[in-house]
């Protein structure tokens, strides 16, 4: 996680042509050391965690080898493109692809053994767009690559929304079948995202900006779901907490499939940087600190305080995604210097943002 966040910082602080150039090599290896090294590490640690809290079987020790094989296939993968060695880099994908078996795998038992089925088929969904993402990652990296970029956002992005169902059930007692016209939608989009990694033309452009619309209803269709089930519930400060980390993620997520319909239909690079953001940073980043107090604590095996809990990581991320977003926009008109140090500065916002929820969690899980 801390070298992703560094490479993008200073990627994004060389864009701008501000302060020195460094760790230059790994800048187009950004968004797959963030989604592979980082994001995947935290999801498949959770799902594994959860699996041992169930009798051991044949399907926990196979879990297990998910992150050697994920983070091994990263390193590996990585290495092939910086030594520019096909074979090695071919190696590394191969990895990444053992990984997602493995984990499609992990996840597919749980119909087995009585898990809510909808949000199950969520998390399967999002397994198989990090199986395209390891495939895809073998010949080519992700950066300008619309279908590509979306594919690998779509892992995190689908399991978020699948524990989303999770949580959204057990909460409110209520029936996810509601659920299952989101569920086709999001495998039509991924399906149409797929296509437009794999074939460049018009056609392919047009059914990324159908996807963007239709993972746009479905952030929608969550927003008003979560929000009509919890005006029907007793709501306590962790759970305010909470839903107001995933409303605005949500916001953000629809945000995020605007900018990419538009960019679709007319490529500009600052509408192609506000979508990847809007989404990696605005959903995932979001809906990371609500699930955080709930996740990590599993993980570690230790009780969270919610007395803990605080807002500030939420209003810096928020504010560096104004600064981000706004600041590339607004450059597209006018080109502008303090702009480009409005981008910098975004960067160690974002690092602020991560540093703050941490020290948040540490303290929330300390003995008193």
């Amino acid at each position: 996680m801390l070298l992703a966040l560094t490479v993008g910082i200073f990627r994004l602080m060389a864009q701008n042509g501000v302060g020195p150039v460094l760790l230059a090599d790994l800048y187009t290896l950004h968004p797959l050391l963030m989604v592979f090294g980082f994001i995947g590490g935290i999801i498949v640690t959770e799902r594994i965690a959860g699996v041992e809290l169930l009798p051991r079987t044949k399907q926990t020790g196979l879990s297990l080898a998910i992150p050697p094989f994920i983070f091994g296939g990263m390193l590996v993968e990585a290495a092939g493109y910086l030594l520019d060695l096909a074979t090695v880099r071919y190696v590394g994908a191969a990895l990444l692809v053992v990984s997602s078996l493995l984990f499609l795998s992990l996840l597919r038992s749980f119909l087995t053994i009585g898990r809510e089925k909808v949000s199950v088929l969520f998390m399967l969904l999002s397994a198989l767009a990090l199986l395209l993402s390891s495939f895809f990652s073998a010949f080519s990296l992700p950066a300008g690559n619309v279908g590509f970029v979306m594919v690998l956002l779509m892992f995190p992005v689908v399991f978020v929304l699948g524990e989303r169902v999770e949580l959204t059930s057990l909460a409110s007692r209520s029936s996810t079948a509601k659920f299952v016209p989101a569920l086709i939608s999001v495998l039509i989009a991924l399906a149409f995202f797929g296509f437009d990694a794999w074939y460049s033309t018009s056609l392919a452009a047009w059914m990324a900006s159908i996807a963007f619309a239709l993972i746009g209803a479905t952030f929608g269709f969550f927003l008003f779901a979560e929000r009509s089930a919890r005006s029907r519930t007793v709501v306590s400060p962790f759970q305010r907490y909470v839903g107001s980390h995933v409303e605005l993620a949500y916001v953000w997520g629809l945000a995020g499939s605007i900018f990419g319909i538009v960019y679709s239909l007319s490529p500009t690079f600052a509408f192609y940087d506000a979508f990847v953001h809007s989404l990696a940073l605005g959903f995932i980043g979001l809906m990371f600190l609500a699930h955080g107090p709930i996740i990590l604590p599993m993980v570690t095996r230790r009780q969270f305080d919610n007395a803990k809990l605080s807002f500030v990581p939420l209003g810096v991320l928020i504010v560096a995604l104004g600064m981000r977003i706004g600041s590339e926009l607004a450059l597209s008109y006018s080109p502008a210097s303090p702009l480009n140090l409005s981008l910098a500065v975004s960067g160690w916002l974002v690092f602020l943002a991560v540093l703050a929820f941490f020290i948040e969690i540490v303290r929330g899980t300390m003995k008193g």
